[in-house]
């Protein structure tokens, strides 16, 4: 299994001097990356009746737990907790009155606890640092797509494809040395994950938000779907009778709180006061795409329509990872342009002002009628670099009149 270090959590973890609390959807490799890569002495994970498993592999009792926690902090130990939101209101009170020795730990996948922790009015306050764990960064799994891309033979499109793909850790597993068809790879694993694919966010609601979960689908459905202001997001939810009016003040607590875990993410439109919200995971939205448009959860679709789905939305997903990925790559704050006759793909923006403009075409051949309306698009912002990012600019021309033809192996 291909193994693709994360070394700026990594860091922040090992190097943080206080109590660390991490947290974020299920599946996005928090405990294998804690066992794997962060340097501690004792691990413990909590189990649904509340009994715990040891790094021993010895199944405790809460009291027998508690009386090796508290004896491991005084000894100065690095320990791990995982899943501790199960421990209950008694192991934070506890918490709250122990000396901070030792260094701890904690994961959940429970947002609710999670926040829980962080209120002004919870007695850890303060006591932690915060280290949401998101999905695998795409540069992290460009850089080990390209340094192994002799072994794995692959063209740069199908490593740009298979990177956005490898975000996911679920989809890890899928992959072996045979990286060609990056398309029919993410055909297999969507037909095997129609059941586990929902699930992802299944548990991040406690049982108090449980009733609320039919209203959290119901965003991620709306926009995968393409509804990306809060205003159309709204109005798709009160279609399916999920909130009670049309007003999009109804849906901001659900939209932060999918933000603050990770889920949805909130880009700037520029120079308008509006955001467009996007799902951060690409398995995630090709799933809910896919079964909002053609129902594919209450049915065997066959592979080739899932193929063609898959090349229906693909290239809206590259824009969107590519559009992040020059962002963290170049400190800026990303931006999308929408006009009544123009969208731009990227804008990166340094204090408001864009840095950067650019379009996507990821396809094999670009028309004519492409770079006409990539010039139009493009000449509405006033910017010092312009780029058009493309699968191979070795098929294209290196220069389209002030537009600097781009692909991922400029950035690796």
């Amino acid at each position: 299994m291909a193994i693709i270090e994360r070394p700026e959590e990594t860091k922040r973890i090992n190097e943080c001097k206080k109590w660390v609390l991490v947290y974020g959807r299920r599946k996005t490799g928090k405990t294998f990356l804690i066992q794997n890569f962060v340097d501690y002495d004792e691990y413990y994970f909590v189990k649904r009746d509340k009994s715990v498993f040891s790094k021993n592999d010895k199944n405790l009792n809460y009291d027998t737990f508690l009386e090796l926690f508290k004896r491991d902090l005084r000894d100065d130990k690095t320990i791990i907790v995982d899943e501790f939101h199960r421990l209950g209101d008694e192991f934070f009170d506890m918490l709250h009155y122990t000396k901070k020795t030792g260094k701890l730990i904690l994961i959940s996948s429970t947002l609710f606890l999670s926040k829980k922790i962080l209120t002004s009015h919870s007695p850890l306050l303060g006591l932690f640092a915060e280290v949401p764990l998101g999905l695998i960064s795409l540069n992290d799994c460009i850089k080990f797509l390209s340094k192994n891309k002799d072994e794995f033979n692959i063209h740069k499109k199908d490593m740009f494809e298979i990177a956005v793909l490898m975000r996911e850790p679920i989809t890890i597993n899928y992959l072996n040395n045979d990286l060609s068809n990056p398309r029919e790879k993410i055909m297999m694993i969507l037909s095997s994950s129609l059941l586990t694919i929902p699930s992802l966010v299944g548990e991040i609601f406690s049982e108090e938000e449980r009733n609320l979960s039919s209203v959290y689908e119901g965003v991620l459905r709306a926009i995968a779907s393409g509804k990306e202001n809060s205003g159309e997001i709204s109005s798709y939810l009160f279609s399916k009778k999920l909130i009670k009016k049309d007003d999009p003040s109804m849906i901001q607590q659900y939209l932060n709180n999918l933000r603050q875990f990770g889920i949805v993410k909130r880009i700037n439109i520029y120079q308008r006061k509006e955001f467009a919200y996007k799902l951060t995971s690409p398995l995630m939205r090709l799933f809910y795409y896919s079964d909002e448009k053609y129902n594919i959860s209450e049915r065997k679709p066959s592979d080739a329509e899932l193929l063609n789905i898959i090349s229906e939305l693909l290239p809206r997903i590259v824009e969107d990872e590519i559009r992040e990925f020059l962002g963290n790559k170049f400190g800026l704050q990303e931006s999308v342009g929408r006009g009544k006759d123009y969208d731009i793909d990227i804008i990166l923006l340094k204090f408001k002002n864009p840095e950067l403009a650019g379009e996507v075409k990821w396809k094999e051949v670009i028309k004519s009628g492409d770079i006409e309306k990539t010039y139009k698009n493009l000449e509405k912002i006033e910017t010092k670099e312009k780029i058009l990012f493309v699968p191979d600019k070795k098929i294209y021309p290196k220069n389209l009149k002030g537009i600097k033809v781009v692909d991922i192996m400029d950035f690796v």
